[in-house]
């Protein structure tokens, strides 16, 4: 038996964490060694933000996700 938060178990939590840092790095890399990328705008950040909440209030439908604006 594993720890779980909510419906979450903890080990699928790191290996989130280690994917996302993987992910983070490479996408900084890239538009890092491409200044000509076209980068998304802040509304572009802001509308896949929503998108990924509302993909994961499907997938954890009982753990209470909510989108917050920062």
């Amino acid at each position: 038996m594993g720890i779980k938060f909510g419906e979450i178990d903890a080990n699928q939590i790191l290996e989130n964490e280690f994917r996302l840092g993987v992910m983070e790095r490479l996408l900084e890399g890239m538009l890092n060694a491409n200044p000509n990328l076209k980068k998304p705008t802040d509304l572009d950040l802001h509308n896949i933000r929503k998108a990924v909440i509302e993909d994961l209030k499907k997938k954890y439908p009982n753990s209470g996700i909510e989108f917050k604006n920062k």
